[in-house]
């Protein structure tokens, strides 16, 4: 079988970190009538379908009731992210959503602590809090008169940050027992399945599949578009990562995401660099790479 490097993977995951900033440009073209989780269901159910050609031409072990299960799990866990996210941009901003974002490598980073115990955690906290707080200064450099988040909001985003959170080092522990020879592709496929059909369930509830009825030929073509570059692609990357880099630094690359949104803003879009801008991308970098550097596993995985 076909193994990945630990280059291979955090180049991988560069990648993923310029698909995800990507996608906040290519989901506004989306029309905001829309349920924005029946959307989120849609782009996970479209990037299953695309993933199931190549399932049934590579092939998969053999699926169990616990594998199942397994998957349901993480499915949950998308889930409840997604669902959490939407909820609490109704009562507050954007800009308060991506501050608690920064917390969530760090939770990580704890969880791995507990479900994948490793002597070289601790190496991992300093880079990854000198990159948490470049990223935000980036993110609260356009922040206003000091809005303050409702405590609702904080609490429902805040179990969705823990699912996030979880994600990661829950795959890994997972793929070591109950889906042990599982690949990149089986993952993402039964992953998102679920977690669609979660967000589905909680759209037959909320009333938002109503919405659905509203969708125009632009906004399916921006949705398949999503659903291949930003959910399909980023989900096999993340998948084809852990087990090579560590669950909590694979999901730090989204402070790669904020970074690469700011550098497009400067050379795209030809904005004047703020010195907070330039402190943080500088303290983005340079605590991705130590963390990066620190992060090393020996074994590889399969593509």
């Amino acid at each position: 079988m076909k193994t990945v490097s630990f280059t291979a993977a955090n180049i991988g995951m560069l990648i993923w970190a310029l698909l995800i900033a990507a996608s906040f440009f290519a989901a506004a073209q989306v029309s905001q009538s829309i349920d924005p989780i029946l959307l989120t269901g849609l782009r996970l159910l479209f990037s299953a379908l695309m993933f199931l050609p190549m399932l049934l031409l590579k092939g998969t072990t053999p699926m169990t009731a616990r594998g199942l299960l397994s998957h349901a799990i993480l499915g949950l866990l998308l889930a409840v992210y997604f669902g959490s996210l939407f909820e609490a941009l109704r009562y507050t901003s954007a800009t308060n959503t991506g501050t608690m974002f920064t917390l969530v490598p760090l939770m990580s980073l704890l969880f791995e602590a507990f479900l994948l115990p490793n002597s070289r955690l601790n190496n991992r906290l300093l880079p990854m809090l000198i990159a948490a707080a470049g990223a935000l200064l980036l993110i609260l450099k356009d922040t206003g008169s000091g809005e303050l988040p409702s405590l609702y909001a904080l609490l429902v985003y805040g179990v969705g940050c823990l699912a996030m959170a979880f994600y990661s080092p829950l795959s890994q522990r997972l793929k070591d027992h109950s889906l042990k020879g599982r690949g990149p592709v089986a993952m993402t496929f039964w992953n998102m399945l679920f977690g669609s059909l979660f967000l589905f369930v909680f759209c037959l509830f909320s009333g938002g599949w109503r919405t659905g009825s509203q969708l125009a030929a632009s906004d399916v073509f921006w949705l398949m578009y999503l659903a291949l570059f930003a959910t399909l692609a980023t989900f096999w990357l993340l998948h084809r990562a852990i087990g090579v880099i560590a669950p909590s630094t694979v999901i730090s690359y989204i402070y790669l995401s904020t970074l690469f949104i700011t550098l497009f803003h400067w050379f795209w879009l030809r904005q004047q660099p703020l010195p907070m801008e330039i402190i943080g991308a500088l303290l983005v970098g340079i605590g991705m790479l130590a963390l990066v550097v620190s992060s090393r596993r020996s074994e590889p995985v399969t593509a």
